[in-house]
């Protein structure tokens, strides 16, 4: 008699089940490309929208190059004035700065005829208060009897609410 081989060693692998495996077939690749109408139509609106935005943020960082410059040109006087602060010319050119500013962020028939206490209304009513007490003071004050006038704790509030002022406005054009 001959000894009787269990299954699971006849077909070497998994056993009995070895002989039974068949060769597993890849299905076919699947495209990546949208096949409906819709899908074209959806990809056409988001690159759309990627350009629109694109545009978008250029014109407004092209909108925005005055306040670049005057705040790089604040930066500037605010250095002179801490090395010297006896250099009276450079807390004079604070409020032209702040006027440029706002001649390129709001309309010119509204900005240009401003001056004394409705030029620090208007300042402070499109920047948040930054014009505030000592601020307001200083600006007013430079602007009408001279920078010789100023308090060099109001110079440098004047500094700081002009820094403010021309990061924050709300600007209308």
């Amino acid at each position: 008699m001959t000894p009787e081989v269990p299954p699971y060693r006849r077909g070497g692998g998994f056993g009995s089940l070895g002989v039974r495996f068949q060769e597993v077939l890849e299905p076919d690749a699947v495209s990546l490309g949208p096949e409906t109408v819709g899908a074209w139509v959806s990809l056409a609106l988001v690159a759309l929208a990627f350009v629109g935005a694109v545009a978008w943020l250029v014109w407004r960082h092209r909108r925005r190059r005055h306040r670049r410059a005057a705040e790089r040109e604040l930066r500037q006087l605010a250095a002179a004035w801490q090395a010297d602060p006896q250099r009276l010319q450079v807390l004079e050119a604070v409020p032209g700065v702040l006027k440029r500013c706002a001649l390129g962020s709001f309309e010119r028939a509204t900005v240009a005829p401003l001056a004394g206490e409705p030029w620090i209304a208007f300042l402070s009513a499109t920047g948040g208060a930054p014009f505030a007490a000592a601020a307001g003071r200083a600006l007013l004050t430079v602007t009408t009897r001279g920078a010789a006038a100023v308090a060099a704790a109001d110079a440098e509030s004047l500094f700081a609410a002009a820094r403010t002022w021309v990061r924050s406005h709300h600007a209308q054009l």
